[in-house]
């Protein structure tokens, strides 16, 4: 097998990056084995057509969630499932191995990433967020918190934000994270922008060689096509901006979205 690719869930922006670049590598000539966790797939019609692998159970993802969540111990657990992941790409036998996000209540970190290690097995890591270099936030701008660059702690991340904790245990992690994730002998990390690999050069992964590689989008669907959607809806002469986030709120800018609209002239 040519690639194996790891990601926490199968829907979403990013378990569709996933198996969209599965799908243009299968096109390719690659062999491509998808995976993610049983718990959150969505196992559709389709999944006989393609080779995909649900990792864990329902019970050892929930007992990850109730736990992880009250300890603050997220990537501690779901041992079993883990191992049989292990196993599944042993027996696989990749040329490489490409991570997405891994933050969920469904991987135990320390097996995946010992794993790795031990069987030198060359590494593309894509981060679609900065989770993966702090002691647990996916993103520390509305919080203007910079811990991260040098040891987290007394996080001013909301308790009931993604991955929810409810013990403070950033300390903690972030240096367990640090252990774990650096030291890989071949990784090279991909990030969607250069604003988030000039962030990684400033964490603990800045060994790591770092290529910006933007989300790309379907030219086939997004593409200039005849409509009468103006003149459906009365916009004939007006400029339209488009705003799209997964779970929009603000976080993902929808304050700022709503502010522009007050701004712009009428004809937008």
């Amino acid at each position: 097998m040519d690639i194996f690719e790891v990601n926490s869930w199968d829907y979403g922006s990013t378990g569709k990056i996933m198996l969209q670049i599965a799908a243009k590598a299968r096109e390719k000539g690659f062999i491509v084995q998808t995976s993610s966790s049983k718990w959150v797939g969505r196992k559709r019609l389709d999944n006989k057509k393609i080779n995909h692998y649900y990792f864990g159970s329902f019970l050892s993802c929930a007992l990850h969630y109730i736990l992880g969540c009250r300890f603050g111990i997220l990537g501690l657990l779901s041992v079993f499932s883990t191992l049989k992941l292990c196993r599944k790409i042993k027996k696989s036998d990749p040329q490489i191995i490409h991570l997405h996000n891994l933050h969920d209540y469904n991987i135990n970190l320390p097996i995946l990433f010992h794993f790795i290690k031990c069987n030198h097995i060359p590494v593309i890591w894509t981060l679609h967020d900065c989770w993966s270099f702090t002691g647990r936030c996916p993103h520390f701008v509305m919080t203007k918190c910079d811990r991260w660059k040098t040891d987290c702690h007394n996080c001013p991340y909301p308790i009931e934000n993604y991955p929810q904790s409810y013990i403070d245990t950033t300390r903690m992690m972030w240096k367990l994270k640090k252990k774990w994730f650096t030291g890989i002998e071949k990784c090279t990390l991909v990030t969607p922008s250069q604003w988030l690999a000039d962030l990684v050069k400033q964490s603990y992964l800045k060994d790591y060689p770092v290529k910006v590689i933007n989300n790309g989008i379907d030219l086939a669907v997004f593409k200039p096509t005849e409509s009468d959607f103006r003149n459906r809806h009365g916009l004939v002469g007006k400029k339209i901006v488009l705003g799209v986030a997964f779970g929009w709120g603000v976080r993902k800018g929808l304050d700022v979205f709503i502010e522009l609209s007050k701004r712009l002239p009428k004809n937008y």
